[in-house]
């Protein structure tokens, strides 16, 4: 008998599909006759066939929009003169008739439209919502327009969608599971990617991706994060998020609401109670807690089902006061401790901030001719951050002996003289060193501190870019700046130029003695220069 009644009444939807279909169609042809005429050219099809033949809805839902539209087309080919012009190239079939715009070739463009129009409904939004009735739509370009604008609109989506997607899966590689409870979703981001993935929806700075979003410079300075992501679809919405900061021990240090309100700690753990119990409970032990009417027996029922879980059970006589204190003294205690515990192990475990090993990586990706830069991991150091270094190594005997025609004046110079030397010829190519020492007992012998820093891998990376700029300072001018500075502080010399320097004196003295009045020699060397002439008188011999 069940199985006869499903039969007719199977039988009964398709014959009511059917008559409806066939309702339209007749609808159609009743409004339409022009287009519902046979024709010849068509083998005895009409173009309102075209349409019926090509319903991508399954029962014609579309028919008397498009048959309007394709009406009006013909109309407005038939008056232009011209004959009907799409507005885009279409691939058609050889067997069409010669002339595409013929009312055939207009009926297959608007069947063509219609099936992209019935496969984007769903991405038709906004301004164009109207036209999911295909009733509104009057004229062809108008149906043109709504398709394109929703191939605009649902490319947008699949872009978003991919984008989405390959957020999500850089989210997951940078997240740290840490246990699934029946009440929360435990993670702890590692990487921003991660931070603003789980933290949607949220106000925190460490999930920010329309401002400055600060989960590096938190994670340089130590800090790791745990959120706390409630399963129960009851939980008050500020509280279905929560952000707890570990200290660089994976100590519990702060919390924050979905808002990015900190909470004190009696908040949490109504917020963590909320999330175990639900917000009926959770609401009726605030107003208890606060004298306010509460409902003692939706509290007794709510934590019925804890019963002999983590030291909490009660009789059916306890005063529900009592019930409450024992629940947050045992069960919600032991929850929050065990949250406590896997943070601190999740640090230990892997320690805020960016591992050392990238910035190792980062450093060996970047050459230097002169300077050398170090890197020391928090570890080594006792500190919260990565600490770097770049230095020089500067041997100014050798490089005086590297120079032909210079000598040493003594052997013995004044150390300051030497210091400022250097200092100076640093100073000319642009290099400001944080520290400049002497090595021990060595006054030509220079370690160079030319700068130094801690903090993220941003930082680092900039501080790379600011040390190959200074390294390709260090280049000849160096030296000659080097040489100029030793000649003026009188650590160096050259024989050859003190010599010439000298005969240069002795020329001066000797003019000096030649003309003593430096003005009479200035009119002397001002004046023509003038010819003697000397006549010769010729007297002509008789002989």
């Amino acid at each position: 008998m069940k199985l006869l009644f499903e039969g007719w009444r199977k039988y009964s939807l398709l014959a009511e599909q059917q008559l409806l279909i066939e309702g339209r169609i007749s609808d159609a042809k009743l409004k339409y006759p022009e287009l519902a005429k046979k024709r010849e050219e068509l083998d005895g099809e009409s173009v309102l066939d075209v349409l019926i033949d090509a319903d991508p809805s399954g029962n014609q839902k579309y028919l008397m929009g498009a048959a309007r539209i394709l009406f009006n087309a013909m109309k407005d080919a038939e008056e232009s003169g011209d004959g009907y012009k799409p507005f885009w190239g279409k691939a058609w079939p050889e067997d069409a008739p010669e002339n595409i715009y013929s009312p055939w070739g207009i009926a297959k463009n608007i069947a063509s439209t219609l099936q992209e129009y019935h496969d984007l409904m769903p991405y038709i939004r906004g301004e164009n919502e109207k036209f999911k009735d295909i009733n509104v739509v009057k004229k062809f370009r108008f149906l043109n327009m709504v398709v394109a604008n929703a191939k605009s609109y649902k490319e947008l989506k699949d872009q978003e969608k991919k984008e989405e997607e390959k957020l999500k899966i850089a989210a997951k590689e940078g997240t740290e599971f840490i246990a699934k409870t029946p009440y929360h979703l435990i993670l702890r981001p590692l990487t921003k990617e991660a931070s603003c993935y789980w933290g949607m929806g949220t106000k925190w700075c460490i999930s920010a991706t329309r401002s400055a979003n600060y989960f590096d410079q938190y994670t340089t300075d130590g800090k790791a994060f745990l959120f706390l992501l409630a399963k129960r679809k009851d939980v008050e919405s500020d509280w279905k998020k929560i952000a707890v900061v570990l200290d660089r021990h994976g100590e519990f240090e702060e919390y924050f609401d979905v808002v990015d309100d900190s909470m004190r700690m009696r908040e949490f753990e109504a917020a963590v109670s909320q999330a175990i119990v639900g917000t009926a409970v959770s609401n009726s032990i605030v107003s208890m807690e606060e004298d306010e009417p509460y409902d003692a027996e939706v509290i007794r029922k709510g934590l019925e089902p804890f019963k002999g879980q983590n030291g909490f059970d009660f009789d059916a006589d306890d005063d529900i006061r009592e019930i409450v204190a024992l629940f947050r003294d045992t069960f919600l205690q032991s929850y929050i401790a065990d949250l406590e515990e896997a943070g601190r192990t999740s640090v230990e475990e892997t320690p805020a901030g960016t591992p050392f090993e990238a910035y190792e990586e980062a450093l060996v990706a970047v050459g230097f001719n002169h300077i050398d830069v170090t890197l020391q991991s928090p570890y080594e150091t006792g500190m919260d951050h990565v600490y770097w270094e770049s230095r020089l190594w500067i041997d100014v005997e050798s490089i005086i002996n590297s120079l032909e025609g210079w000598e040493l004046v003594t052997d013995e110079p004044d150390e300051d003289d030497v210091w400022n030397a250097v200092d100076n010829a640093l100073n000319a190519v642009n290099i400001y060193p944080e520290q400049l020492e002497a090595e021990w007992h060595e006054v030509y012998t220079f370690n160079v501190i030319v700068s130094n820093g801690y903090g993220s891998l941003d930082e680092f990376e900039s501080f790379l870019t600011d040390a190959q700029f200074e390294d390709k300072q260090f280049t000849e001018d160096f030296t000659e700046n080097l040489i100029e500075q030793l000649e003026e502080n009188g650590v160096i010399e050259n024989p050859e130029k003190v010599a010439a320097e000298k005969e240069e004196e002795r020329q001066k003295t000797r003019d000096a003695e030649y003309w003593p009045d430096p003005e009479e020699k200035e009119k002397q060397l001002e004046l023509p220069l003038q010819e003697n002439r000397i006549r010769l008188k010729i007297i002509k011999s008789n002989r």
